[in-house]
């Protein structure tokens, strides 16, 4: 069994050695389409432009052999690169993404409201290759309670810089819905329980995104979070 939605809520509870937050498949859950308001979740359209979301995927692509994250685990290893190591020759792709992280911070402070400071705690260019998916998780705790390797996340962004694929839907199954992915719509929301998330498989093609998270924790910042490029 995997966890259930707490009555009248989007809240998934956790569970006792349990391991999966949802059993289901996302693909078949209604669209979050652009200029549909939500109480919970936040798609703000056109946050970048087609040339724009272009820079990035090439950025990427010019540094992913050098740069790229190495990781034990296969499912990532080489597949992403923190903005704090691409080279400084990369000015543009960093000031645009440098952008991306106070605009986000913005937002979610304007709408979310949160009591304490915000800090970035990193921001990341993404490569997802066919038969890739991610199956439901919170970005700050497990299915069975436990903190994950990012308890200390509150909030979560992803932008969606190419559309030329198949599959790779984010879906969040305790609010019912997915979101087609558009170059340059940015999707902001928490990172707990009331936030479960998935992506779809991608079944064709190559899917490119940029991804941040938030903090209340100042330890977590990232170091060049405040440079301005």
């Amino acid at each position: 069994m995997a966890c259930q939605l707490r009555p009248q809520s989007h809240w998934f509870e956790t569970r006792p050695g349990e391991y999966r937050w949802w059993e289901g498949d996302g693909s078949q859950l209604p669209y979050w389409h652009t200029g549909q308001q939500h109480p919970h979740l936040l798609l703000l359209p056109q946050v970048l432009n087609q040339h724009q979301c272009r820079l990035l995927i090439d950025c990427f692509e010019r540094n992913r052999a050098d740069n790229a994250a190495r990781s034990s685990e296969a499912y990532w290893d080489g597949r992403f690169i923190w903005s704090n190591q691409l080279p400084r020759a990369e000015v543009d792709a960093l000031r645009l993404m440098q952008q991306l992280r106070f605009f986000s911070t913005l937002k979610l402070i304007e709408r979310f409201r949160p009591a304490q400071p915000l800090y970035s705690d990193t921001a990341q260019l993404v490569r997802w290759h066919p038969g890739l998916e991610l199956v439901p998780h919170a970005d700050n705790i497990n299915p069975d309670g436990t903190p994950n390797t990012t308890p200390h996340r509150s909030y979560s962004s992803i932008l969606y810089l190419n559309n030329d694929y198949d599959g790779g839907e984010t879906f969040f199954p305790g609010h019912n819905l997915r979101v087609k992915p558009e170059p340059g719509t940015l999707v902001l929301f928490g990172a707990g329980c009331d936030y479960v998330h998935g992506v779809t498989p991608i079944t064709h093609g190559l899917r490119y995104t940029y991804a941040g998270w938030f903090t209340h924790d100042p330890k977590w910042q990232d170091r060049e979070a405040t440079v301005i490029f």
